[in-house]
């Protein structure tokens, strides 16, 4: 799910071409010590998974909805054309990101993504910060 969601990130918010990675790319960044390159980047980030009641069946089976989360951390820093273009248009920018998620799913999950929060995240060395979380119903579907 989350290389879909890159993708998608990808094709549908210019300032992030090229510049979207995933969870293991963050923790290259966070060990490293040093700020993402390139004035605008993101990461992909699984988030919390929570159980809704579950029903079981019978005949064997169980069935518990599920809301998946998922967060893009994303860094702006007014090193480019880029990074300046997204910090100019910082509302719109953030939008981009939520318009490219939300109503969409990337699989056969059972809802499409919503918006669940939006907050600045600390930062420091001139970098601005976005955490941007959303959810997505789904199914557990087990053969007991």
């Amino acid at each position: 799910m989350l290389a879909d969601i890159k993708t998608r990130l990808e094709e549908r918010v210019v300032e992030l071409d090229g510049r979207v990675g995933l969870a293991s790319d963050f923790v290259s960044v966070l060990r490293g010590g040093t700020a993402p390159r390139g004035g605008v980047n993101a990461y992909i980030l699984p988030g919390t998974t929570t159980g809704l009641p579950a029903a079981t069946l019978g005949a064997g089976l169980f069935i518990q909805p599920v809301r998946r989360g998922v967060s893009i951390a994303t860094f702006l820093q007014s090193t480019d054309p880029r990074g300046q273009r997204a910090l100019d248009r910082l509302d719109d920018f953030l939008a981009d990101i939520q318009q490219a998620i939300c109503g969409w799913a990337p699989g056969d999950e059972v809802g499409v993504f919503e918006l669940a929060a939006e907050r600045p995240a600390p930062t420091q060395n001139g970098l601005m910060a976005f955490v941007t979380e959303f959810r997505i119903t789904d199914q557990l579907r087990i053969t007991t």
